[in-house]
Order: structure tokens, then sequence, then C-alpha cells
């Protein structure tokens, strides 16, 4: 089997809707993976210096692929009459060469004052006092080189408590819950509803020997009897701003303990201020507000202690 990889450089909200492309046409045309997002212009020293954001996906070559890059190139098109990006770029990948297309920008990297990750490939020797996290997120999404995901990480770094009950929905590779565990968590609910996504996090939070302390599951929220039954200190998600304000309506802040705190990322900027009107709505408190670049993560705590 050959792939078709169609790949563009984007970045802010042009990424965001690049991504939303993917992710749904891909779907409908045989695809795997949806969007893939890598970000190259690490030092050596593994410090973002020059970011270069590319947004990937791949497409069958079953005869069809034609058809189907004509639909996405489509999109694409009336995207760029909206956002600057470059015209896509395509080309035929073996199946071998498909599966390891985005490795070769993978390399080791520090994430806020502790936190190092590295793909499982490597061979790699944390600092006396640092956290290492081995990845391999296949076609999920959660490298940690996404803004959005080291925005979470860096927020996960100074606001875990130890011993807290953690939810991370939308875990994609499991970063974060691996993140959690090994930050101090007592548990850890890792829930997606890509069962892509499901399979790469069980595969890296067994990697990371946390798997006693993180739980995945294929879903969305978690359907709960009542606050106690839920017990959350900490909800974490890494989605995108439409979709957290449609959780939150959908009973995401029912799942939070008294006094409990939620980090959500996945904002652009113009689009922040929806997701904190919704929080406002449901009685949150913002504590803090991290960007990088386009995107925003927010810290908030209910207000009833």
């Amino acid at each position: 089997m050959e792939w078709l990889e169609i790949s563009v450089q984007a970045d802010g909200e042009a990424a965001e809707a690049v991504s939303e492309v993917f992710n749904r046409l891909n779907g409908e045309e045989g695809g795997r993976g949806g969007a893939v997002i890598t970000i190259g212009g690490f030092g050596e020293d593994g410090v973002l210096r020059s970011p270069v954001v590319t947004i990937s996906t791949y497409l069958a070559c079953d005869g069809r692929e034609g058809e189907h890059r004509r639909r996405i190139e489509e999109a694409l098109w009336h995207l760029r009459q909206l956002h600057s990006f470059p015209e896509p770029r395509a080309r035929r990948l073996a199946e071998e060469d498909w599966a390891n297309a985005w490795k070769a920008h993978y390399h080791p990297f520090r994430v806020g004052e502790h936190l190092v990750i590295a793909p499982s490939w490597e061979s790699t020797e944390p600092e006396l006092g640092d956290t290492l996290i081995s990845l391999d997120p296949g076609m999920a999404f959660g490298t940690g080189l996404h803004p959005s995901t080291r925005l979470c990480l860096t927020l996960l770094e100074t606001h875990l408590q130890p011993g807290s009950t953690v939810l991370d929905l939308g875990t994609g590779s499991g970063i974060l819950a691996i993140a959690a565990a090994k930050s101090g968590a007592a548990s850890v609910v890792a829930r997606d509803i890509d069962p892509v996504a499901v399979g790469a996090a069980r595969e890296n939070v067994a990697r990371n020997g946390v798997d006693h302390i993180v739980r995945v599951e294929e879903g969305s929220l978690p359907e709960t009897g009542g606050r106690a039954e839920a017990g959350f200190d900490l909800v974490l998600v890494n989605i995108l701003a439409e979709v957290i304000v449609r959780l939150l309506g959908e009973g995401l802040t029912e799942i939070i303990n008294p006094g409990g705190r939620v980090i959500l990322s996945g904002i652009i900027t113009p689009k922040a201020a929806d997701v904190e009107a919704a929080l406002a709505e449901r009685d949150f408190t913002l504590l803090e507000r991290r960007e990088e670049g386009d995107w925003v993560a927010l810290l908030a705590r209910e207000k009833k202690v």
C-alpha cells in the first residue's frame, strides 16, 4: 500500500482551520490519522527557537486518491481566501515511510522546568530532578510539540496538587495523563473518542510504567450519578474552543469536585473570550491565562469552595 501525504505549513487560526478540514474530510475519504501536526525549529538544547508548524494528512492510494485529493485541495483553497498560508504540498509514501514520515521532526525536548519529552525510539538520560516522558504517539494528537500541549504541560507542572484525582479529556497520545501521573496524581482517567488515540495512549501509559495510576477509556464526558461519584480534583481538556464551550454546556463542570480546577487549552486567541464567558456562566473563576503565539490556555477554579 502507498499513501498520499498532503501537508500545509500554517499556524494559529489557520492551523486550526486546516486541522478541521483534514479531520473532517480524511475520515470521509478513507484516510488515516486525520490531522497530524509536527513542529520544527528546536535547538540542540530542546528549546523551540524558530517554530515551523506543518499539518499533514494521509490518504490511501487505492485508485480514488485523485478525487479525494481534489476535494481536500478545494477546501484548502477556500480557506486560503480567509487565511494566509502556502499552497499544500503532496507526495507519495510507501507504507513503511507513511508510518515513520513525521518521526524525522521528533527529538527529545524540554517543557517547563522539569519535564523532558522523548520519542520512545531514542535513548534519553534525564538530568537530576527531571521527569522523563517516553512517547510514541503514532498518528494520535499529542507529541508535546504543539503550543496547546506545551501550555497544558506547564500549567499542570505548576498547579497539580499531589494526590489529586485527574480527568484528561481528549487524551490523544496520553501525554498529559502520563505527566499528571508522574507529577503526583493519585489516579487519572484518560478518555478519547478516537480508537486510534485510545490504543496509542494505552501503549504509552504502559511504556512509562504508570498503568497502575492511569486508566484509559474510549468515550467523552464520563457518565456520573452525581458529583460525589465523579470525584475529579483537576480536569484537563486540550481540544478546540468550540468543543470546550460545548462540553462546558453538557456538564463538564459538574464532574469537578467542589473547589476543583480545570485546565483548558487548544484555544486560539480570538476565541479565548468565548471560553472565558462560558466559564463565568458556570461560576468558575479564571486564575491564570498563558499564551504562546496565537494559542491560549486557561486555568480556572470553581468559586463554590
